[in-house]
């Protein structure tokens, strides 16, 4: 058993124990059934508007197993890293806000149980309920133009900041377009399981080839490799959008794309 199934089972334990736990969502690899000795556990605490604000969240977490760090990250989720070097997220919310996850289009769970861990009033569970799926279809027109699309627009921009010769943030940079290439890549690979961190798995999930080719696109902090590695992104990124574009009956912008190829270098 994996140290993060104990955790999580624990996170129940303390949720039904607590009277002031309205509900408890996980996300993330463990509730589609995709984790291992890596991955993160993260979960929605759905608690009793009035105790939420005097809830200690750092001791609340700490019950789980002994903790080396916990705060409050960027983008306002309780973030904590584990004596066991397990990470956590935890986002404590109040119990009338469940509602956040209807918002959720793209999120499928492979069960209600395998996400819902704590529902006191039924309405998580009535909620999420319509979540429980297959993934959904991602390889449709309006994803495959979006793709397109961004590949154009953050190209651009890194090939601008190349050219200004701000070359550490264009390494950077090149995370963002290589998002979105890969995503590509998945769709018309057919391999859409890890589509929120298109790196996640890739040795496993691309061809033999297509994982050579993306070596090429990467580049160390160096000017000369990175012309190289935004060249061979968007070579390849041509290559990709054309598929799309055929399989989807896309238009895309030809002037525009002739401008790139001339930016970036690619007769």
């Amino acid at each position: 058993m994996l140290p993060q199934d104990v955790m999580i089972e624990k996170v129940r334990q303390l949720c039904n124990r607590d009277q002031r736990v309205v509900a408890a969502l996980m996300y993330g690899y463990f509730a589609l059934g995709q984790g291992d000795r890596f991955s993160d556990i993260e979960f929605y605490l759905f608690f009793d508007e009035e105790a939420l604000g005097d809830l200690e969240e750092q001791a609340w977490v700490g019950q789980i197993a002994p903790l080396h760090l916990y705060y409050v990250n960027e983008f306002g989720n309780g973030t904590a890293i584990f004596e066991n070097l397990v990470r956590g997220e935890f986002h404590f919310e109040a119990a009338s806000d469940v509602g956040l996850v209807d918002a959720w289009e793209s999120a499928w769970f492979p069960s209600l149980e395998s996400a819902v861990l704590v529902d006191k009033s039924g309405e998580l569970s009535a909620r999420v309920v319509r979540l429980v799926r297959r993934p959904p279809d991602l390889d449709t027109p309006e994803r495959a133009l979006f793709l397109c699309r961004s590949l154009m627009n953050w190209t651009l921009m890194g090939a601008n900041l190349l050219q200004r010769g701000e070359y550490a943030r264009a390494e950077a940079f090149l995370t963002l377009v290589h998002d979105h290439l890969l995503q590509a890549l998945r769709l018309v690979e057919g391999k859409s399981d890890n589509w929120l961190s298109p790196t996640r798995r890739l040795e496993e999930d691309a061809s033999a080839t297509s994982y050579e080719r993306y070596r090429t696109c990467t580049a160390a902090l160096e000017a000369e490799q990175l012309a190289w590695a935004y060249a061979s992104t968007w070579q390849w990124g041509r290559k990709l959008m054309g598929q799309l574009a055929a399989r989807h009956a896309l238009t895309l912008p030809e002037a525009l794309l002739d401008k790139l190829d001339r930016r970036l270098a690619i007769g």
